[in-house]
């Protein structure tokens, strides 16, 4: 078994009952077992080697010792004064991980139509295990802004209502919280560039031919600045400021370090950071269920999928 003990696999023992001890607070993992699990190794009443999948509990900050035994009594007396439920802790634990490989199956194979898709992805953003410094401004943030959007898809009787007109303002609504290019905490980073290139931002950037924004340019990005006008550097960079800002007054200035596409070689540098392992590749792959195979049981590759398609 220590042969052949995986990355995160430990080797357990047993109870009187054969049944296998894992760490303290460890939770049992009865669905797939992700990458991040545990894994632990024992030998069964006869003998054979068997493994479990379990994962530990994130850790909690630590509070006063009075406090955590008066917690712990606490929950000592009310779990010997309540009546057993019917479904367990383990059992509703086991209910989750079902649920949870059960839906990332349907995703990855069921059929879904794209308006569904849509407001699946607006319903996700607004999950509790999801958690965003918005950049649209407002003291609120993340899952309650995000949930307001996703509310707007229901009807009063709670159905989920797949209107195309709504689900346009309600992706757009959501994209707007999560999207952010401000230099600070809510950055969305290089994806919010992406995004701006592709829906075509630049042409909704403001006049930047102002006292404000050239004031933050060197003298040779200043200077740089007065191409394609009829403004010539002065010899003060004062006096070459006073005269772009008289000559954008009436019209629209956009410095290129403001524009959306991001540096190729930053782009390039951050697709490399995120690509998937082949290894990894393999076990994240989703098919498309409706591509459907060839008549000699072979599925179509790429290019034939697109041909047939045509």
């Amino acid at each position: 078994m220590t042969n052949n003990l995986p990355k995160r696999g430990v080797i357990a023992e047993t109870t009187t009952w054969g049944e296998v001890k894992l760490p303290p607070k460890a939770e049992r993992v009865y669905g797939k077992a992700s990458k991040s699990d545990c894994t632990a190794m024992y030998l069964d009443r006869d003998g054979r080697v068997q493994s479990v999948h379990y994962r530990m509990p994130a850790a909690k900050k630590a509070t006063g010792k009075g406090a955590a035994a008066d917690s712990d009594a606490a929950d000592e007396s009310a779990t010997v004064s309540m009546p057993r439920p019917d479904v367990t802790r383990k059992g509703l634990e086991m209910i989750g991980d079902f649920r949870t490989d059960a839906l990332h199956e349907a995703l990855a194979r069921a059929p879904i139509e794209d308006d569904t898709l849509m407001a699946l992805l607006i319903l996700a953003f607004a999950g509790q295990n999801v958690s965003v410094d918005s950049g649209s401004g407002g003291t609120y943030y993340g899952n309650r802004r995000l949930a307001r959007h996703a509310a707007s898809l229901f009807d009063q009787d709670g159905k989920l209502v797949i209107d195309i007109d709504t689900l346009r303002v309600a992706a757009r609504s959501t994209l707007t919280e999560v999207l952010s290019c401000r230099e600070n905490r809510n950055a969305s980073g290089i994806v919010a560039r992406i995004a701006g290139d592709v829906v075509g931002a630049d042409n909704f950037l403001p006049n930047m031919g102002t006292d404000d924004y050239l004031s933050c340019l060197s003298r040779a990005a200043l200077e740089g600045s007065c191409k394609d006008t009829p403004v010539l550097p002065r010899q003060k960079v004062k006096d070459t400021r006073i005269a772009l800002v008289e000559h954008f007054r009436e019209g629209r200035f956009v410095h290129p370090a403001a524009l959306f596409a991001p540096d190729k070689v930053a782009l390039l540098s951050w697709l490399a950071k995120n690509a998937v392992a082949e290894d990894d590749a393999a076990d994240d792959q989703v098919e498309d269920p409706e591509a459907g195979d060839t008549d000699d049981g072979e599925a179509l590759d790429d290019e034939a999928f697109r041909e047939a398609a045509e």
